[in-house]
């Protein structure tokens, strides 16, 4: 992709400019350079370009809509159900707290480094020279296109299609619709699982279609919502401690002790490591929406530079916000599983297909119940909220990330997914509405292509799993489980997103850290010491599962929690499989670039130029406006093909 300087605006106050080719009036917000208006309102006429709007701080995601899109993101299913996996696994209380520590290690390495890249890549030069740091949404995408510049497209094909895939809603859509049939005291169906889960999809993406400002307050909402029920959760807990079973369980002498079942291959401890990683793994979730924003009065002179965009003052509340957030979430994680074990006998724990926090509810509100649907009622009605909040939170920050991927150029009808358009009950879907002056000029919109994308994806995915389950497993007393098509789809979303990726950023982050030729050290506002412990700390961490998982386990030949229907070496060829076909879909964009290059002398270019507005004097900072993508074919010039890479343009290398 090809990026031109920053446009730095002054403080002119152009007022009502014509369109050129409508002669419509159309009002930009004060401040900005008359070049930059000319700019805008040629692109606006341009069908090979969209102007993309920014929200300005007023609508940024302040420090508690972060914290709360970490909370969504983080109680899910996943601290409802992982638990069950990890403590039959390992046959051992000792070595299922250490499982859960290990993902709090993961959980806190893996800040560290997506804290260091979203406030440093990618980065961009003034007109002065100076470059400054102006990250963007997208996260891994953005980072894998700055570790990766050869072959070209590469790093943007095989995210890109991959995280068509990975990442979607279907696992915590279906958790939804169970936990929600388990809340009404409904018997499961195949269809009722289908129907409620595609509906739970449908509203999020609808939500977020329609308006950002409401999507962003529903998350506000049921991300403080959650948090508070999760410290209830503990309360009720600690008030209802069994002394006896605490006792037996947490024996010095027994908490590591083997049983008859206990793994003595690495299969299962690989397996509950990945099922530890799914409540943890959605620690970045700020960073994909971390999108171009302020450049502070310190940029002039400052080598890092400022970033922000849907997040305000992220300097501040990105970095930290962040941390804490997840910080709090490790330790209340943590203590829900000290829970499990210091209320339910180790014999119960054990055993397989326990539902480990159903028999936590039941033996702490259950004692003040009399009857036990109530509290099945209860527990379900807690794992729907935690699971519905999880589709909106990552409904919201995935479809930015697929639009950010739209706007690199690599799919068909590019620009119609890199859109973002405002929606109104008079006029609809509108991807270019009359600007209006002052503070009214910014309008809600939203990636509503991308989010249309997302939801088909999304469905197709949850018809897979539910009726493909339903076509391999009978029903038991006229209940029917989910649990085969859930399990495949959770293992490979883990695998594939996670654990993938996260092993690459570790290993390129040790290579930027450690390469001789590096000047890394002086880019980041992280500390090198910190930064290499944290490197090193999140690629061994993940390299183990991602390597161990292929060890087979002749006494456990199928995937945990897929009643035997699913073999154990499912996921991760799923996962093999998509990144081969996205390999695959790079082979073939670049034959169809080779092909329009040598047939009709056309090569495809993407620029993507933000616009500014700078205060009086330069004291108050730069304030991005807005971001022109423009998607061209151009007469090849062979020469241009040999040139090296041209002051102004994003910083690439280490």
């Amino acid at each position: 992709m090809d990026q031109d300087q920053l446009s730095v605006t002054s403080d002119a106050e152009p007022g009502d400019i014509p369109a050129p080719a409508t002669g419509s009036v159309v009002r930009w917000r004060r401040g900005l350079d008359p070049r930059d208006v000319d700019r805008l309102n040629q692109a606006r006429e341009d069908d090979t370009a969209i102007v993309e709007e920014i929200p300005v701080d007023r609508a940024g995601l302040g420090a508690f809509s972060v914290a709360c899109l970490v909370f969504n993101r983080l109680i899910g299913s996943g601290i409802f159900n992982s638990g069950s996996v990890i403590f039959y696994n390992t046959q051992s209380i000792g070595a299922s707290l250490l499982i859960w520590l290990y993902g709090v290690v993961v959980a806190l390495s893996g800040v560290v480094l997506y804290i260091e890249l979203g406030l440093t890549v990618p980065r961009w030069q003034l007109r002065d020279g100076t470059k400054i740091s102006t990250p963007r949404s997208g996260a891994e995408l953005v980072y894998f296109n700055y570790f990766l510049k050869v072959p070209k497209y590469l790093a943007t094909c095989v995210f890109g299609v991959s995280f068509l895939v990975f990442g979607n809603t279907a696992t915590n859509s279906v958790a939804f619709a169970v936990a929600a049939l388990q809340a009404a005291g409904v018997t499961t169906t195949a269809n009722k699982i289908v129907g409620i889960a595609i509906a739970a999809n449908t509203f999020s993406c609808l939500l977020h279609s329609m308006s950002r400002k409401w999507g962003i307050r529903l998350n506000n909402l049921l991300g403080s919502l959650k948090l508070l029920l999760l410290v209830v959760m503990i309360i009720f807990g600690l008030a209802f401690l069994d002394r006896n079973v605490s006792d037996a369980n947490f024996s010095s002498k027994t908490a590591f002790s083997k049983t008859p079942q206990t793994p003595s291959g690495v299969y299962r401890y690989a397996e509950a490591l990945i099922y530890v990683i799914f409540p943890f793994g959605g620690f970045h979730q700020a960073n994909y929406v971390s999108r171009f924003p302020y450049v502070t009065k310190d940029a002039l002179s400052h080598p890092n530079g400022q970033v922000l965009a849907e997040i305000k003052n992220p300097r501040k509340n990105f970095a930290w916000i962040s941390g804490l957030s997840v910080g709090l979430l490790c330790v209340l994680f943590v203590i829900v599983n000290v829970l499990y074990a210091a209320i339910i006998p180790k014999e119960v724990l054990f055993q397989p297909g326990q539902d480990v926090a159903l028999e936590f509810f039941l033996r702490t509100i259950g004692r003040a119940s009399s009857d036990p649907r109530r509290v099945q009622a209860a527990c379900g009605a807690l794992r729907a909220l935690s699971a519905i909040g999880n589709v909106i939170v990552f409904t919201f920050t995935a479809a930015r990330v697929k639009q950010e991927v739209a706007k690199e150029g690599i799919f068909p009808f590019s620009l119609y997914f890199a859109s973002s358009y405002e929606f109104s009950l008079r006029h609809g879907f509108r991807r270019l509405p009359a600007h209006k002056a002052g503070h009214h000029l910014y309008t809600q919109k939203a990636p509503a292509a991308a989010v249309a994308l997302h939801w088909t994806i999304t469905t197709i995915l949850i018809l897979a799993a539910v009726l493909g389950t339903a076509a391999a497993e009978t029903a038991t007393d006229g209940i029917f489980s989910h649990l085969p098509g859930y399990s495949l789809l959770m293992m490979a979303y883990v695998y594939g997103l996670d654990i993938v990726w996260f092993t690459v950023i570790g290993v390129a982050m040790l290579w930027l850290r450690l390469w001789p030729g590096s000047n890394w050290r002086y880019k980041s506002p992280i500390p090198h010491s910190l930064g290499v412990a944290a490197a090193v700390v999140f690629t061994t961490t993940n390299v183990f599962p991602l390597v161990a998982i292929w060890v087979p386990d002749p006494l456990q030949p199928f995937m945990a929690r897929s009643n035997g229907k699913v073999p154990w070496f499912a996921s991760q060829t799923m996962t093999l499989a998509i990144l081969g076909a996205a390999g695959v879909y790079w082979l073939g964009f670049r034959f169809y670039l080779w092909h329009r290059r040598t047939r009709h002398a056309e090569v495809l270019k993407v620029t993507r130029i933000p616009v500014f507005k700078g205060s009086q004097g330069g004291q108050g900072g730069l304030v991005l406006l807005y971001e022109i993508i423009r998607l061209q074919w151009k007469d090849w010039v062979p020469e241009e093909d040999m040139q090296m890479k041209q002051p102004g343009s994003a910083e690439s290398g280490p």
